[in-house]
């Protein structure tokens, strides 16, 4: 009889709490209804986030901006009301002209996690602004130019890669994985001044940290996931922006390159080790903060800089061949771009000043970028209580920019389903076309390696489309995107067939 009582009593008590938390969702539920904004109808208990590990994050906004063609959309992310802007005049008010209102991401960010919570990308005000002023200077045009001439040699190892693995030994081509070599490449010298090539088949610890980073499996996709969507969960399970051996590579060969320094007593390097060691020096730091944290602060940049110019360059590369193979006609106008410029110059590759003036070149970009954004949305959290366009945005609630709309609204892209390099394009990697081009972000916090990440990509498809015609592979023209990925990345890495050019021999 007792027994039973306890049984009875314990069964109320959760059908109690059950009815408790039940009501209370259905009302948080009600937000966007209660005040009159058009909103996603929501799933009990994921919100809006249902997608999760089935389709990828660049789906949804694609999904979003589909079904509610309008200049905001309300959405739940999990429990959390969040607000969907899809016009450039509310992406520019979010992005610059208020900027002071939405200065910090909403992503999880907690001092558990140094590398995830302390970089550029993810660290809050007022730290977020003194590293942002040191940090900047690593991209000036006197240093482009230098790493430039390191670019032209990775991509000319590049070139000799796929003639070795992919025509003589008609190995099966995963563009992700290729242009990820690259760039990790790349990276090993911006960032520690180290010359590496795992595409030569030599040993690289840069591809053992990209490798990583970048390896988006079930568990590591979901991780991520929750650090973007929902932070709360991020931070019960102690998620990590970097995966514990990520993070100790970067340790060790960080504190491996200082003390390497250290012990020869030399200042000369460039690089972006250089310019943190000098920022450790000068930055202005807490008054209660002690040296670890600017410790900590070196390597999160570090870390960030790696993932940043290896994941999007990458991505973009492999969906900018893939648009080349299907587009024949565009490939040789490319083509002919690139010889004609090797024939000015009388040189056997492109340097700084010759790949800049490659508009074609940087137009097959940009439309890359327009169609196929990286970074499919941006997002901000509001500072204090805000109004946008009759709309009350509570202090702490999320506002999101979803990029993936401004670039496939046919008002500003007609016809945007269309990969065309001769439609107008940016200028420049600074020119947003009126908030309707933002693949490298806006206002204070834009991605400051852009012009890095541009001159990357041109060095290598400058030098690839001179040598090989890149033909469609075994796979559709509309690549399913990697639903792990929180970025852009086509699924199995992406494919083509390089067919060797005889004017390149």
């Amino acid at each position: 009889m007792f027994g039973f009582n306890i049984t009875w009593i314990l069964a109320s008590a959760i059908s109690i709490i059950l009815i408790f938390v039940c009501r209370n969702v259905s009302k948080i539920y009600d937000y966007w209804l209660i005040r009159g904004v058009p909103y996603a109808k929501p799933v009990w208990g994921f919100g809006n986030l249902s997608f999760i590990m089935r389709k990828s994050a660049w789906e949804f906004f694609d999904d979003l901006r589909r079904k509610h063609p309008l200049d905001y959309v309300g959405i739940y992310l999990g429990w959390q009301p969040a607000l969907v802007v899809q016009s450039p005049e509310l992406a520019r008010r979010i992005l610059v002209k208020d900027f002071k209102n939405f200065q910090d991401r909403y992503l999880y960010s907690n001092s558990s996690d140094p590398l995830g919570s302390l970089n550029l990308f993810t660290v809050k005000n007022p730290i977020w602004s003194e590293m942002r002023h040191h940090v900047a200077p690593s991209f000036t045009t006197a240093k482009l130019r230098t790493i430039t001439e390191l670019m032209n040699l990775n991509a000319t190892e590049l070139v000799q890669k796929i003639q070795r693995d992919y025509i003589d030994k008609k190995q099966p081509v995963n563009l992700k994985e290729l242009f990820t070599m690259y760039t990790s490449d790349t990276v090993g010298y911006t960032v520690f001044g180290l010359r590496v090539s795992v595409l030569s088949g030599s040993d690289s610890p840069l591809w053992v940290i990209t490798s990583h980073i970048v390896r988006w499996t079930f568990w590591r996709g979901l991780e991520f996931t929750m650090i973007f969507f929902m932070p709360v969960i991020a931070k019960i399970f102690k998620f990590k922006f970097f995966s514990g051996p990520a993070t100790e590579y970067v340790k060790q060969l960080f504190w491996n390159v200082v003390k390497e320094r250290e012990n020869s007593k030399t200042t000369e390097h460039k690089d972006l080790v250089q310019l943190l060691l000098k920022m450790k020096e000068t930055m202005k730091l807490p008054a209660e903060a002690g040296s670890q944290l600017a410790d900590d602060l070196m390597l999160a940049q570090a870390a960030v800089f790696i993932l940043g110019s290896v994941e999007t360059s990458s991505g973009t590369l492999s969906s900018c061949l893939h648009e080349l193979a299907h587009h024949p006609e565009e490939q040789e106008k490319l083509y002919k771009e690139v010889s004609d410029a090797l024939t000015r110059s009388g040189k056997e590759v492109l340097e700084y000043d010759d790949l800049m003036e490659l508009e074609y070149l940087s137009a097959c970009l940009y439309e890359t970028m327009r169609k196929h954004p990286a970074v499919p949305y941006l997002d901000r959290i509001c500072a204090k209580a805000y109004d946008l366009e009759g709309v009350r945005i509570e202090e702490g609630v999320p506002v999101l920019v979803n990029v993936v709309a401004l670039h496939h609204d046919p008002r500003y892209h007609p016809n945007p389903e269309l990969w065309d390099p001769s439609r107008p394009t940016a200028a420049s990697e600074n020119d947003n076309l009126g908030y309707t081009f933002l693949p490298f972000g806006e206002g204070p916090r834009f991605c400051i390696g852009k012009r890095y990440g541009m001159m990357q990509m041109r060095a290598a498809l400058a030098q690839l489309i001179h040598k090989y015609r890149v033909e469609p592979g075994p796979v559709p023209y509309i690549v399913q995107p990697d639903p792990y990925s929180v970025l852009l990345a086509p699924k199995n890495g992406g494919c083509v067939k390089f067919v060797r050019r005889h004017k390149a021999n």
